[in-house]
């Protein structure tokens, strides 16, 4: 359950504080005709995270590739977003309201309505294809539910962070806001391209080396430092906002309303600044829980059998858990792995492949939650990928099924032998 709400927490703050800081600039400046599109956008990329997550995992598409290529495309929108908030500064920083005005009067209500739904497609498709994907591993046991709940608690909280991240904001002067939100999504913007990086060095549509990925791939798994940084920005403008401008007096009624709306968006303020801290005392928590090992769990000893083949009873696997082996091929040790895609017992197929990577070595690898992970650059392997070549996914080895045995041929092994050779690393 930690866990689910964890990843879901993760996800959805990066896609809710983005969405919602346009959407604080939406209202602040009274352009909520462009909302529709904001809302339609979060619509059509929930339909399409779930038909994706579908094609994903039915057909293994080359997850790396897909999810590179979001990464790129959302710092490419949000990038857009930031450009145009600047160009419109200069009037905004006078709070010249009049002229911003003009300026979006002559722009086409079509693009940017049309605009709007892209980033906020991207940016929540993005994330919700990460979350369904996660769930997708999910059964109907009380473990199983009870990350479910994690999920809808990790949105929650997301959800009500932005909710009241854009009430707190709407007082504040948009000097201030502009010049705390622009940091906020420049740090962001570097998030993506790094990651975008690391996904398409993995999937093998960059250039990686081990060097590069073991100094990359901790940053990319263990977010909290950027996530830490884009959320204090906000919070900052949250908890000390900026100086107001000076307003006629009102006396009576007027007045009380004045200061009732004061203390609204004050209380909102401290709400979202309380929730952000709690966001990211759970993100600290998940960053010190989810440490890879110290070392890989110990792999079973495998000996070929008088026909030249690797015989392993089909009941050796439980669940979808990996399993480690090794044996040894003319004098080298050689490990793989093998890992159901679905458990067993309901004839689901067993992926198998070395324990090592073009681009890492024979560093190994684990399983974390439903996915497994390279021990030395971080990078998730979504597991009906194994067998795909390229990037750090895990270098293919044929085996298959024969009666009760899973077998592998000794021959496959020893072509995989220089991979654990000292000399090769």
């Amino acid at each position: 359950m930690f866990e689910a709400l964890i990843v879901t927490l993760r996800e959805g703050v990066e896609a809710v504080l983005v969405v919602g800081i346009i959407v604080a600039f939406l209202r602040r400046e009274g352009y909520e005709r462009y909302l529709g599109a904001v809302w339609s956008g979060i619509a059509a990329a929930t339909a399409a995270s779930l038909a994706g997550a579908f094609v994903l995992y039915r057909w293994a598409v080359n997850e790396e590739l897909f999810e590179g290529l979001l990464y790129l495309g959302s710092a490419l929108i949000v990038g857009s977003m930031m450009v145009w908030m600047w160009r419109h500064a200069h009037a905004l920083s006078g709070e010249m309201k009049g002229s911003l005005s003009r300026i979006l009067a002559r722009e086409r209500a079509g693009s940017v309505a049309a605009g709007l739904f892209l980033f906020t497609f991207l940016m929540v498709f993005r994330e919700g294809i990460e979350t369904v994907l996660f769930l997708s591993a999910v059964s109907l046991t009380t473990s199983g539910l009870l990350a479910v709940l994690g999920v809808l608690i990790g949105l929650a909280i997301a959800i009500v962070f932005g909710v009241f991240f854009v009430r707190g904001s709407l007082r504040i002067d948009l000097g201030r806001f502009f010049k705390i939100t622009g940091i906020a999504l420049g740090i962001f913007v570097l998030q993506l391209l790094i990651n975008g990086y690391h996904e398409l060095a993995e999937g093998g549509w960059l250039p990686g080396n081990e060097t590069t990925m073991g100094t990359v791939g901790p940053l990319v798994q263990n977010e909290f430092f950027f996530i830490a940084a884009v959320l204090a920005l906000p919070l900052l403008m949250l908890l000390v906002p900026g100086r107001q401008r000076q307003e006629a007096a009102a006396t009576g009624a007027a007045a009380r309303l004045e200061r009732a709306g004061s203390r609204q968006q004050g209380r909102a303020r401290v709400l979202g600044a309380t929730i952000g801290l709690i966001i990211l005392a759970a993100l600290g928590l998940g960053f010190v829980y989810s440490q890879p090992p110290a070392a890989l769990s110990a792999a079973t000893p495998v000996e070929a059998g008088a026909d030249g083949k690797v015989h392993i009873p089909l009941s050796t696997f439980q669940g979808t858990k990996l399993q480690r082996f090794q044996t040894t091929v003319n004098g080298q040790p050689v490990r793989f792995i093998a890992i159901p895609i679905e458990p067993v017992a309901k004839g689901g197929k067993i992926a198998t492949a070395f324990d090592a990577c073009l681009l890492c070595g024979p560093k190994g690898y684990y399983q974390q939650g439903p996915n497994i992970t390279c021990l030395h650059c971080g990078s998730v392997i979504y597991p009906p990928s194994i067998g795909q070549t390229g990037g750090c996914n895990p270098v293919p080895l044929p085996s298959k099924v024969e009666g009760g045995d899973l077998v592998l041929q000794t021959s496959d092994l020893a072509g995989g032998a220089q991979l654990f050779a000292s000399k090769a690393h």
